[in-house]
């Protein structure tokens, strides 16, 4: 399906059920109020997944033209857009992962590979991989760790430093992260860590139960 979640498949109800359980932030919590009569407004605009309501609240002049429509806020509707907006992170430099070394970088940036999703297309199949160890003149080892960047790196807030973490450790794909029990994953984390230092933040066990459920809806294209 692509480096990006396809929206378009996951029903209004699903991300619904998805909203309910997930431990969100003080600032969004009013997306969780009245969420089941809020919802069904949504459905009756003929709203039936993530991508047509993306769609809607495309941006600020159709925030507020939605919520003419519908007497929804538009303080709820602006916090709804953002938090559907995540499902699709901004790309990720490749300048920014220290985890590959200078002349890696320099020789991507050379053929106008900036960022993971342009990277992410030369890597997700085998004909690709063999491609592009030919223009960096690299080895196989190498090309699946630029894979495996690429990877992980379309999960919600893995940012560079955290992405290096997870690819020197034993779970550096989104398939393994899927089938991770995420006390383990944790432990392994911070055992992974404490070496090199990749990710400076704080490590916690919600947020790796956190990780764990945002691999549900990724496609497992990438060929290793």
């Amino acid at each position: 399906m692509g480096y990006y979640i396809d929206l378009s498949r996951i029903t209004l109800n699903e991300f619904k059920k998805k909203l309910k359980s997930t431990d969100l932030l003080p600032s969004q919590q009013i997306i969780k109020e009245d969420i089941d009569d809020k919802f069904q407004v949504l459905q009756s605009q003929n709203i039936e997944n993530m991508h047509q309501l993306q769609q809607a609240l495309k941006n600020k002049g159709n925030v507020n033209e939605f919520s003419n429509l519908t007497g929804l806020s538009v303080d709820y509707l602006t916090i709804l857009r953002r938090e559907v907006n995540s499902y699709h992170p901004r790309p990720r430099k490749i300048k920014d992962f220290t985890c590959l070394s200078s002349e890696t970088r320099n020789k991507l940036e050379n053929m106008g590979i900036k960022t993971t999703p342009q990277l992410y297309a030369k890597v997700s199949d085998k004909t690709g991989q063999d491609a592009l160890k030919k223009e960096l003149d690299i080895g196989n080892e190498e090309v699946l760790f630029l894979a495996k960047l690429c990877d992980v790196s379309r999960l919600r807030y893995v940012n560079p430093n955290f992405a290096c973490l997870l690819i020197n450790s034993d779970y550096d794909t989104v398939e393994k992260i899927k089938n991770a029990e995420f006390n383990e994953l944790y432990q392994e984390l911070i055992r992974a860590n404490e070496t090199n230092k990749y990710y400076k933040g704080r490590i916690n066990l919600k947020d790796m139960k956190f990780l764990v459920n945002e691999t549900i809806n990724h496609s497992l294209d990438i060929k290793y």
